[in-house]
């Protein structure tokens, strides 16, 4: 799933209908991120993504995998804004 791609606000919408609240936003953007390796190198290719002292050790596809959560979190929360202003 490539971040470019993803309708955001179709998503918060297809949350909103499963969920009362917010508690459960970081269970379901999880839920969106892939688990087979060409996914993930295909949703981690487009990003801009400097590995940091932190990440030494830790397997590759972890650190995508981190990467491409914490963007799919953002853009969540990006299309998530609008809706609680209502």
């Amino acid at each position: 799933m490539n971040n470019n791609i993803i309708d955001w606000e179709r998503v918060v919408k297809d949350y909103k209908k499963q969920y009362d609240g917010d508690e459960w936003i970081h269970e379901y953007v999880d839920s969106l991120v892939p688990i087979y390796y060409g996914d993930i190198l295909y949703a981690f290719n487009d990003m801009t993504f400097e590995i940091a002292e932190h990440h030494i050790g830790i397997p590759i596809w972890e650190v995508m995998t981190e990467c491409i959560y914490n963007e799919f979190y953002n853009s969540f929360m990006e299309a998530w804004t609008p809706f609680e202003e209502e």
